[in-house]
């Protein structure tokens, strides 16, 4: 496993720091890295220095935790995602971005292809804050069906001068709310408000039009690739084995 995390990160720490550090959790790697294990040091070159190597290994300890807890035998992860997820994770210092990552990477050697290119798109435009709401989102939506998938900037009941006063502060949810949106993880939807169409029609010979006055109403909705999105973001379920007890505690 020294060469694939020495082809991603460089080779600065040299190989026998390298064969110590990741010496518990080299087997389960080298089941994740597939093909990368082998051919790696000739597919990629990147070099980096000791603080993004140290964040990568701490992302790979967190996978290889994930899945003993939860209990199965990796599959191995196609290098299409093996690498830009190690890539990402070497560069993000946020411990909770860092898991996410983490967990992108467990959920597809848990259950091939059931983590989308696009994911490791939209997880690296992330920021902590914008990671958060949509956690909160997603919890408040959890079970709920499409249409009971109506989410707003601010989670739960709050008065106006509760709002104001955390804007005030600095907390700016619409903003982040919005690159939500931007990224396809938020969609807003529009209808026309029955009880608000007037329609005038002109009095018999004037030769006037009929006018129509309607308004619209919009909601937003958490879209069914947010909640595909976040739960591969999440470490992978435990499994139960044939006997209905947890496997890998």
């Amino acid at each position: 496993m020294n060469g694939v995390m020495t082809a991603i990160m460089g080779d600065d720490l040299g190989d026998k720091l390298i064969d110590k550090l990741l010496e518990p959790v080299s087997d389960m790697l080298r089941k994740i890295a597939g093909p990368v294990s082998e051919e790696i040091g000739e597919s990629m070159a990147v070099v980096v220095r000791h603080y993004r190597y140290k964040l990568a290994v701490k992302m790979l300890l967190k996978t290889t935790r994930m899945l003993r807890d939860a209990g199965v035998d990796p599959r191995a992860v196609p290098p299409r995602l093996f690498l830009p997820i190690v890539e990402n994770a070497s560069v993000q210092d946020d411990d909770g971005l860092n898991t996410r990552w983490a967990a992108l990477l467990a959920n597809e050697a848990t259950s091939p292809d059931s983590v989308h290119p696009s994911y490791i798109e939209v997880l690296r435009q992330l920021t902590p804050k914008h990671a958060k709401l949509l956690d909160e989102l997603y919890d408040s939506c959890a079970g709920a069906g499409k249409r009971d998938r109506r989410v707003q900037p601010w989670v739960g009941s709050v008065t106006w001068a509760e709002r104001e006063r955390r804007i005030a502060a600095g907390e700016n949810l619409q903003e982040q709310f919005d690159n939500l949106v931007r990224l396809g993880l938020i969609t807003t939807e529009y209808g026309l408000n029955a009880k608000k169409i007037k329609v005038k029609i002109p009095k018999s010979g004037t030769g006037g039009r009929t006018k129509v006055d309607a308004k619209l109403d919009s909601d937003d909705y958490l879209t069914e690739f947010a909640m595909r999105f976040v739960k591969a973001c999440r470490a992978p379920a435990v499994t139960i084995d044939g006997k209905g007890k947890m496997k890998g505690r």
